[in-house]
């Protein structure tokens, strides 16, 4: 693997990448490395991602829990009371 490694003054590497306050005013050894993505992960639109999910059980779960901040503690008391008298 082919590297590049120089030795240079930290401030020429102000405003690129934070350094510790120990190396601020000091030489310091850069030392960099090619990097290659092997894989990339598409970026999908929502309506690419809802005909993904058409017609699947997620779908079907979509909403079946509403999110209002209730705890789930909350929110199985809220469905017993509902269901308690239910044949």
């Amino acid at each position: 693997m082919e590297t590049v490694r120089q030795i240079i003054d930290s401030k020429l590497l102000d405003g690129v990448i934070s350094l510790p306050e120990n190396f601020q005013n000091e030489k310091v050894e850069v030392i960099v490395f090619l990097k290659r993505e092997k894989t990339s992960i598409p970026r999908l639109t929502m309506n690419e991602i809802d005909k993904m999910l058409e017609g699947s059980v997620t779908e079907a779960l979509i909403g079946a829990v509403p999110q209002n901040n209730i705890t789930l503690e909350d929110c199985r008391e809220e469905r017993l009371k509902k269901y308690e008298s239910a044949d």
